[in-house]
């Protein structure tokens, strides 16, 4: 058969979202980094000694530190008295947890003198020191970049074999020094809120982050719903000119509470998707950054009952003819039906981005029991709800699956001969039929065989045409639409009714 041979061959939000307060736990995780610049004893940018600390072996080496304009900077000398060789005193700059040094700017002078040496570099402070120069008697920039150094050492040094004596002059200093750092860690987040509580929220909600980052600090905290950015909340940080002026400029723990409005958009009614994001301190947009997701489920349009006491909701799915059947039975904590209770019907087609529709809003019966019929349409999620109150309702969450049902239609409608093409045309239900996968089979034998395929326009519509031109006799065959189930279109695979063509050979 001509069929069965091309067969064979070719088979194939937050409406209103008001900021209040800004707090955080946790340890922070593995990330791309970030940088930022910092200042330390830098009078131009308002930078002081905070985040140096002075260090020594030796009681002999003494600090001092003046970071204003005009100042010294951060010194180390020596008194008198005889001090072991390898002993030092030193000023470091360590950078926070979780970051390092990649390049360095500083001013450094120093002087050797009763055996001690001025000694500048990175690295451990009483171990060896990668230098980065020898400072020399007049104040002068130094730079530096490499990979990851952790602390910055200016130390004073006694390198005599037989122990160091007073060293009038023997002193090293820096000052105004600009490092950038690179931040390995994002922040970590914790979220809480009345709006993250099990089961449908309505009407004004909370969303309350809570951040912690041990590297620059929690810049930012920033709020989505349904993808659209809708609210931030930015740190206060000690900043000058994007020049932090401390080595971790924002705090180290961040907390927020925004206030949502669930009845205003971009919240919908039925399932939404909050993100929520904490993201530590750059001046540009690399910044490390945290987010968390959570679905929410909104509920403004399903009415408060007016009766109360319903402890339990039952619910239940089931067929009658081509409708769907929706019925239950509130009951309060006796196990007795609660009468006159107001209880909710909502759908959502399966498809994302859908907005959940209420349906029907029955009253229980004398024993607690209601029942609804509902309409023909694509598979949905089924939501039965009863509100005592504002706070909380109790709900049954179903599932109606509806098979594909196209449309087929065969043209011309009288017999065929020989020669002849017959038009097949599918036309599949919506919402979103456009671009679906659709089969034309005919039947062979015991099996349904592929004899066309292919995507529907932007109407839902599949057109393939076949030419008979090897039929002997006359001959009826079968032919039938099948869709398969697919990504996007809310149906289970289904097919059409089965359409015949008689042909007559020679």
């Amino acid at each position: 058969m001509a069929i069965q041979n091309t067969i064979s061959t070719g088979l194939r939000a937050v409406g209103a979202l008001s900021v209040a307060s800004c707090l955080v736990l946790g340890t922070a995780a593995p990330a791309s980094a970030g940088s930022y610049r910092a200042a330390v004893c830098h009078a131009g940018f308002g930078a002081g000694r905070a985040d140096a600390a002075f260090e020594r072996s030796s009681r002999h080496y003494l600090d001092a530190a003046s970071c204003d304009a005009g100042g010294r900077g951060l010194t180390v000398s020596h008194e008198r008295g005889r001090t072991p060789n390898g002993r030092w005193g030193a000023w470091l700059v360590r950078a926070p947890s979780g970051t390092s040094i990649s390049r360095l700017s500083v001013y450094a002078a120093g002087r050797s003198g009763g055996g001690n040496v001025p000694e500048l570099g990175v690295g451990a402070p009483a171990g060896p020191l990668a230098p980065l120069a020898t400072p020399r008697k007049e104040l002068r920039r130094i730079t530096w970049s490499g990979s990851g150094a952790r602390i910055v050492a200016a130390r004073l040094r006694c390198r005599r074999a037989s122990g160091c004596e007073a060293g009038k002059d023997a002193r090293v200093r820096i000052k105004r020094l600009v490092a950038r750092l690179n931040d390995r860690l994002a922040p970590t987040l914790r979220l809480a809120g009345s709006l993250f509580a099990p089961g449908s929220r309505r009407g004004p909600q909370t969303i309350e982050p809570l951040s912690a980052d041990v590297g620059g600090g929690v810049r930012r905290l920033l709020v989505q719903v349904n993808g659209g950015p809708v609210t931030a909340r930015t740190v206060s940080c000690r900043l000058a000119d994007q020049i932090a002026v401390r080595l971790r400029p924002c705090p180290e723990r961040a907390r927020a509470s925004f206030r949502a409005a669930t009845a205003s958009a971009p919240f919908r009614q039925g399932p939404n998707l909050v993100r929520v994001c904490a993201a530590d301190y750059a001046p540009s947009t690399a910044a490390n950054r945290t987010c968390a997701e959570r679905r929410v489920r909104i509920d403004n349009l399903c009415p408060i009952s007016e009766a109360s006491g319903g402890a339990t909701l039952r619910a239940r799915l089931r067929r009658d003819g081509s409708k769907a059947v929706v019925a239950g039975r509130l009951l309060d904590g006796g196990g007795r039906g609660v009468a006159d209770a107001r209880v909710c019907v909502a759908t959502r087609v399966r498809m994302k981005g859908t907005a959940e529709r209420v349906v029907f809003t029955p009253l229980t019966g004398a024993e607690g029991r209601f029942r609804v019929r509902l309409p023909t349409g694509p598979s949905r999620e089924v939501r039965v709800a009863y509100w005592p109150d504002a706070r909380a309702a109790l709900e049954r969450h179903l599932d109606l699956p509806v098979r594909a049902r196209p449309h087929l239609s065969l043209r011309p409608r009288r017999l065929v001969h020989n020669g002849d093409r017959v038009r097949f045309e599918a036309r599949l239900p919506g919402p979103a039929s456009a671009g679906r996968r659709v089969r034309i089979q005919v039947h062979a034998g015991r099996r349904w065989l592929d004899l066309r395929q292919g995507h529907t326009g932007r109407r839902g519509t599949y057109c393939a045409r076949y030419r008979f031109h090897a039929t002997t006799g006359r001959r009826t065959y079968a032919f039938r639409a099948a869709v398969p189930r697919q990504s996007g279109y809310p149906y289970e695979a289904g097919r059409s009714r089965v359409k015949r063509v008689t042909v007559v050979g020679n």
